[in-house]
């Protein structure tokens, strides 16, 4: 029993992992290692093999090689440290709170530093944003031109055609990208750190994942400035709520699914049919799962299918 729950735990931290490495705009690397360095100094302070670990950790995150200290360099190692920092404090004032809310509460502060920081040097985040469109933009043409030779209806060639339109939406929404995979990176850190001192569970099971359904409005916000028109730098804050907030409601969907599926008396037949169909028509089952955490933000599904399914079984 206690082999399959350290399994389990280990797949959870290993579905971060990669949801690190697909979503995140810079390097995955130091989206993990500089909140886990923080969280170690933070909390475990007081072990030698803490301390070092951390050490070393912001050893490589921090030493610059030739040429790299860009105004990227700077703010990707200020975006992950404010945030790790900001994810520290929401743990000490809420040390109950589910890690999906500290880690939005971490995120939101790091957007507010930023935007400070934009205020106060007017032209800064434009000059960031245009590091960081060029950085996508340029490792786009890397791979591509690695496809140059692929001829314009081969499968290389399609996938070279498919690359650019992706970097292109990627360059638009890259703060939201961002910022998911920040939460997927301090759930990351926050499990290995658990993990060092001892104790399990930091990553709950994705049937109990949720948040705060006040964060609707957030969604209903950028909906608003994505559609009125008040200006491109509105329109693009908008479209990055969205996508933020859609990614939120698609993965508190699926733990909506999660939840019922499972609980359902179906065959494992079906299951594995199911399975199947969800992979094979993902497009509808992403839309599903959205429409459903959206859903859920009112109807409180899971409690309801439990409160249904505990009356029917006291019959």
């Amino acid at each position: 029993m206690e082999s399959s729950r350290g399994g389990w735990a280990l797949a959870r931290v290993a579905a971060l992992l990669l949801a690190v490495a697909l979503l995140s705009p810079v390097s995955p690397f130091l989206l993990v290692s500089v909140p886990l360095a923080v969280l170690l100094l933070a909390f475990r302070s007081g072990r030698l093999s803490s301390a070092l670990l951390a050490a070393g950790l912001a050893w490589l995150a921090f030493t610059p090689t030739a040429g790299s200290m860009t105004p990227l360099w700077y703010g990707e190692r200020a975006w992950a440290l404010i945030t790790a920092s900001a994810f520290v404090g929401a743990t000490l004032l809420w040390p109950q709170a589910r890690l999906a809310l500290r880690s939005i509460a971490a995120v939101a502060s790091g957007f507010v530093a930023f935007g400070t920081f934009g205020l106060l040097r007017p032209g800064a985040l434009e000059r960031l944003d245009w590091w960081m469109t060029s950085e996508l933009r340029w490792t786009s043409r890397v791979v591509a031109s690695w496809l140059t030779g692929a001829e314009a209806d081969s499968f290389l060639g399609a996938i070279s055609t498919r690359l650019g339109e992706m970097v292109e939406l990627q360059v638009s929404l890259y703060p939201s990208l961002l910022a998911l995979a920040t939460l997927a990176a301090l759930g990351v850190a926050w499990s290995v750190s658990v993990r060092l001192a001892g104790s399990e569970g930091a990553v709950g099971p994705l049937r109990e994942f949720g948040f705060s359904d006040h964060l609707i409005w957030v969604a209903i916000g950028g909906l608003l400035l994505f559609l009125l028109p008040i200006g491109q730098f509105a329109s693009r804050i908008g479209q990055n709520a969205l996508a933020f907030m859609g990614g939120l409601y698609v993965l508190r969907g699926v733990a909506v699914l999660a939840w019922i599926v499972p609980a359902a008396a179906i065959s494992s037949w079906s299951g594995f049919f199911l399975a199947m169909a969800a992979l094979l028509f993902y497009p509808i089952l992403v839309g599903f799962a959205l429409v459903l955490g959206v859903s859920d933000t009112w109807l409180h599904l899971r409690k309801r299918f439990q409160g249904s399914e505990s009356s029917h079984g006291s019959k």
